[in-house]
């Protein structure tokens, strides 16, 4: 209990610095356009009641031609990526807070109440039910036979994909403070990479949860619990042999992939995640601002101001366009090149507080209210 209220304080607190501001900021100002990108709705869906609360990783996965999305309730949905037509809804009767993750035979969500469930993709059957820990506010993660399900407590489990079983745990130490989400884990090979609340990100091996390496993105610093936050929350990014990672209050840092070691860091503040190309990495900072960063150096190569103030997602990159959902229910598209702001559009009330999707070249979002759309973009 005293860690659920820590939780949920530690929400409020990061919330109230973003909505209320002691000055005008560049956000107050910003204008929907479409000047230089045209943003078309090739369709809408329904998906259900959207999330819980933000922090809640509920994200549309993309597998064969099929959209898959669960809401709050345990709805899960499957929908056809070309039309957008839904071909079945089955209820899983338990509020969801992760998922779905999605394999050939598995589709598998995870609850507010420390329930990780795997069901037959085929028959939409409930398979296994499996318990950890607290909550799960990151995507769970099918790699070969292991399940990979990181808790809010920061423990990190490994579950048979056939039975749910337990095949290892992780568990280190962590802050009494932390953000309300977690970093999706991640496969390359054998090895699995989490981002955890205590500002580390550790890889593990699949088969027996063994720790193969250790890095820091965020030191703790400061008096109180509130200024040692340092979570690895939001998205990382694995390009070429790097990882590419972001800290709450602490630095966005390239990590190699084999031993963990930076080849450069940077600081800046983001609770949301990094997306990255063959030249730039990009971030959007906690107060809103989008970054662009040398790949190879981490040196800054552009900045857009514009958007200070907004409550952002993580970005994404689309072709030559980063595109970032806010809490207004808006999304920004900048030009990758140079930082220019091409258009700002606005989609539904609710408001984004998860990334957007890729899939044939188009956009997936799914809004806290549980609208789905997938958009397609042109150049002018």
């Amino acid at each position: 209990m005293k860690r659920a209220l820590l939780l949920l304080m530690a929400l409020l607190v990061v919330a109230g610095c973003s909505s209320t501001p002691t000055r005008e900021l560049p956000a107050d100002s910003l204008e929907d356009t479409r000047e230089g990108l045209t943003v078309e709705t090739v369709w809408r869906a329904n998906a259900g009641s959207g999330v819980h609360a933000p922090g809640d990783a509920l994200d549309p996965v993309v597998v064969d031609g099929t959209v898959f999305v669960v809401d709050r309730r345990g709805r899960l949905s499957a929908y056809d990526l070309e039309t957008g037509d839904r071909l079945w809804r089955e209820s899983l009767g338990t509020p969801v807070s992760a998922g779905p993750a999605v394999s050939d035979e598995l589709v598998v969500v995870a609850s507010r109440k420390g329930k990780v469930i795997g069901i037959d993709r085929r028959t939409r059957e409930t398979l296994w039910v499996s318990g950890v820990t607290s909550e799960v506010l990151a995507m769970p993660l099918i790699s070969s036979d292991t399940v990979v399900v990181q808790a809010a407590d920061g423990r990190v489990f490994g579950l048979r994909t056939d039975t749910g079983s337990r095949r290892w745990i992780h568990d280190r130490s962590m802050p009494p403070l932390t953000l309300r989400g977690g970093a999706d884990p991640r496969a390359v090979g054998s090895r699995i990479l989490v981002g955890l609340p205590n500002g580390r990100l550790v890889s593990l091996s699949r088969s027996q949860g063994r720790e193969q390496w250790d890095a820091q993105v965020g030191e703790p610093r400061g008096s109180s619990d509130l200024e040692r936050m340092r979570d690895v929350a939001g998205r990382f990014v694995i390009l070429r042999g790097e990882i590419y990672a972001a800290a709450y209050q602490g630095e966005v840092a390239a990590l190699n992939l084999q031993d963990g070691r930076s080849s450069w860091r940077r600081e800046l503040s983001s609770s949301q995640g990094v997306a990255a190309d063959s030249e730039r990495v990009y971030v959007t900072e906690s107060n809103g601002r989008l970054w662009a960063l040398d790949r190879s150096s981490g040196a800054a190569i552009w900045r857009l101001d514009q958007t200070e103030g907004l409550v952002a997602t993580a970005p994404v990159v689309v072709g030559d366009v980063v595109v970032f959902g806010d809490t207004q229910g808006r999304l920004t598209w900048v030009d990758a090149r140079d930082g220019e702001l091409l258009a700002r559009t606005r989609h539904h009330r609710a408001g984004f507080s998860r990334p957007a999707v890729t899939a044939d070249g188009d956009v997936l979002v799914l809004s806290d209210g549980g609208r789905l759309l997938r958009l397609s973009i042109s150049r002018p």
